[in-house]
């Protein structure tokens, strides 16, 4: 059985199955997603465009700097000759469009699935993908508290809710541990392997601390953006609001990361932003802000994965066809 699922016949059958069916479920749940915006809220808007360029600005650049944070974590983790090559841009760019797919498995395994084209360890990928997930949730969720949970605006979430996050983050951090990150891989490896995982695959404090480190900054960048989408809508918003913005923006990526069969955190990510920016602006123009939100995140990372694919260019499609070659061969 294992030499059947490794041959040469499965793997050629993979390489032309899978990219297709990856695009065809991204296409179907991102029409879903677009289908459940409701334009009528965005009518008699008057936007201010200055900021809303401000936060698309700031947004691309969180999309780049996850991809140096992947490949900080991958480098942690061993895995050589890493030095922000352009074709793993575009797989990590094309693996993020994979958010949109419900489950985070898409957004993981097409990671792992497109990056192992490019001779990367799948075992370094597996490891990297689940730590990235892991460290990104923890960081954006203390980062939030730390800039929310004293403040009492945040009781309008109720206090289940704030247990709960502060819960989430206090297990977070202690699953993040390496010796108990490396252990649970380690026994979940064994369980679907039926063989260890080598050493050189598992992560240090080393890997963590650049990882949470990077996350922390993308925290920041991205709660930035969202305050100048916020300043858009409404250019009376106050910049003594920036703080909260940030935690919220942050408060709403974690819950929606931890909403794992919801394509994108679809409905959690605004249904937070909606309430905790309804306390700092109208309400109707709080409605008006995640409704552009959602469009706008589509719309950058498009930008993201068409600039990431237009700058890759030659190299992907001569890597593609070499690794076809070597397949068929």
């Amino acid at each position: 059985m294992t030499s059947f699922l490794s041959s040469p016949r499965l793997r050629s059958l993979a390489s032309r199955t899978v990219p297709p069916i990856f695009y065809a479920l991204l296409i179907l749940f991102l029409a879903l997603y677009l289908h459940s915006v409701d334009f009528s809220k965005l009518a008699h808007l008057d936007l201010n465009w200055w900021y809303l360029a401000l936060a698309s600005i700031l947004a691309l650049v969180t999309r780049y700097l996850g991809t140096l944070t992947w490949f900080a974590i991958l480098k942690s983790l061993g895995a050589s000759d890493l030095h922000l090559q352009k074709p793993l841009i575009y797989v990590y760019a094309k693996a993020w469009m994979g958010r949109y797919i419900p489950g985070t498995a898409p957004w993981i395994l097409g990671k792992i699935y497109f990056a192992s084209q490019h001779g990367i360890s799948k075992q370094k990928l597996g490891v990297s993908s689940l730590l990235e997930a892991g460290l990104q949730i923890v960081t954006m969720l203390v980062f939030a508290l730390s800039l929310l949970v004293f403040d009492k605006r945040l009781d309008v979430l109720g206090d289940g809710f704030k247990l709960l996050m502060v819960g989430v983050a206090v297990v977070g951090i202690i699953v993040l541990i390496p010796g108990v990150f490396n252990r649970l891989i380690s026994i979940a490896y064994r369980l679907l392997r039926h063989k260890d995982l080598p050493a050189e695959h598992l992560a240090s404090g080393k890997t963590v601390a650049v990882g949470s480190s990077l996350y922390l900054i993308n925290a920041v960048i991205n709660g930035l953006s969202l305050f100048f989408i916020a300043k858009g809508v409404d250019p009376t918003l106050a910049y003594s609001n920036i703080a909260f913005a940030m935690g919220a923006a942050s408060l709403a990526g974690a819950a929606s990361m931890l909403a794992v069969f919801a394509p994108s955190g679809l409905g959690v990510r605004e249904g937070i932003q909606l309430v905790l920016f309804s306390l700092i602006m109208p309400k109707e123009l709080a409605l008006a802000v995640t409704v552009i939100t959602r469009l706008w995140s589509v719309g950058i990372d498009f930008v993201f994965f068409g600039l990431s694919r237009l700058i890759a260019g030659k190299a992907v499609a001569a890597k593609s066809d070499e690794a076809m070659s070597q397949r068929r061969t």
